[in-house]
């Protein structure tokens, strides 16, 4: 199972130095290459490791593996190639809300949000709870200066998480740049005062999170 961010661990220095050594050189496209296979280097040892040594299924470990390299063209910026290893998974998993997540964030990193919005989108029709979903859908409104959108799309998921403090935040945002200071700061307020841990997700609020929990591990955003 692949954690995010620790799966590279000091790879990135080693990348960054590649990088600089050979970008005059070689040009973007070898660069690109050159970086993917360096993101791929720890891919292929938990590939090995889940073969060998953990007690995973060959689907598993085929959609584990997949998850990485995807994960290691958007890591080299080779976008088209990370979206066509996310539709892979889809094929075997047309509901998987770690993808439909990882896609949205393929598009939202490099500001293309239009792009993303249909991906958010269907990680709500699959999980309408999920928490995640309705607040990067609202990013993208925000971002797109779709204020009114945003602010419905965090009504509906404060509803069920009162205390998700990014999300109050996010609607303080918004109806500030509406013009609504006192519902701004009402919900500015509202953030303050919730959990001082960050602890915005309580037991049974959200459908199917334990079973979904290992699974957005991989998600990137």
């Amino acid at each position: 199972m692949f954690g995010g961010e620790d799966l590279f661990g000091s790879w990135d220095l080693v990348i960054v130095i590649f990088s600089v050594t050979f970008v005059s050189v070689e040009g973007n496209k070898m660069l690109r290459g050159l970086k993917y296979f360096l993101y791929l280097i720890p891919i292929l040892w938990v590939f090995l490791k889940d073969l060998v040594w953990e007690d995973l299924s060959l689907g598993e470990i085929r959609t584990n593996y997949l998850f990485g390299k995807a994960n290691a063209y958007d890591r080299a910026n080779c976008l088209r190639k990370a979206v066509r290893v996310y539709k892979e998974i889809l094929r075997r998993d047309p509901n998987s809300i770690a993808v439909f997540l990882n896609l949205g964030g393929l598009y939202y990193r490099r500001g293309m949000f239009e792009t993303a919005i249909p991906y958010y989108e269907k990680v709500i029709r699959v999980n309408p709870k999920h928490y995640q979903g309705h607040y990067w859908l609202a990013m993208c409104f925000q971002r797109l200066e779709r204020y009114h959108a945003a602010i419905n799309t965090l009504e509906e998921v404060i509803q069920f998480l009162p205390t998700f403090k990014d999300a109050l935040n996010l609607m303080g945002e918004c109806y500030e740049q509406i013009g609504e200071s006192a519902k701004a700061e009402h919900c500015y307020l509202k953030a303050i005062g919730t959990d001082p841990n960050g602890i915005i997700i309580h037991g049974g609020i959200l459908d199917h999170w334990t079973q979904e929990k290992k699974k957005e591990e991989r998600i990137k955003h």
